[in-house]
């Protein structure tokens, strides 16, 4: 049987959390059903934010797509890491926590993956402060007119 281009006994997910523990999902359902049968198969507490990072260090944001099926947000036959987000503060990026224990020790390329989604990034607005005080630094000179031109020839 196939639907959406995918076979119904291909589109389990693997989530990683606690001790090097792993535990099978069917994402065939919404994102809050997943995130809520994640939260109790996995022990989670009830006020907890938790969602899923995949091996390449992207948050799959479940939360914010809870009227979504989680199978159109998650890929069949992937592993994924159970994380925690704990929001810091209005103007601070939130904090992301990884649920499986030792991530820095079984996959240290992650782990700097999902630190690095904590540190604060800089903006547009301060990239482009930048751009524009570096504009003129390493653009060439100015082309002299056309009578500076003929005044240099004389």
């Amino acid at each position: 049987m196939e639907s959406n281009g995918y076979y119904m006994g291909q589109s389990f997910i693997v989530v990683r959390y606690g001790d090097n523990q792993e535990a099978l999902f069917n994402p065939w359902c919404t994102s809050t059903t997943l995130i809520e049968w994640i939260r109790k198969k996995c022990d989670c507490a009830d006020n907890d934010v938790i969602d899923l990072l995949d091996l390449d260090g992207q948050v799959k944001f479940l939360s914010a797509k809870e009227k979504e099926y989680a199978c159109d947000v998650v890929d069949g036959r992937q592993t994924y890491i159970l994380i925690r987000i704990e929001k810091q503060g209005e103007n601070e990026p939130s904090k992301y926590i990884s649920l499986l224990n030792n991530l820095d020790k079984l996959n240290p390329d992650l782990m700097v993956k999902l630190n690095d989604l904590s540190k604060p990034s800089k903006g547009r607005k301060d990239r482009r402060k930048n751009m524009k005080s570096n504009k003129g630094r390493d653009s060439p000179s100015k082309r002299p007119a056309s009578s500076d031109r003929k005044n240099r020839t004389k």
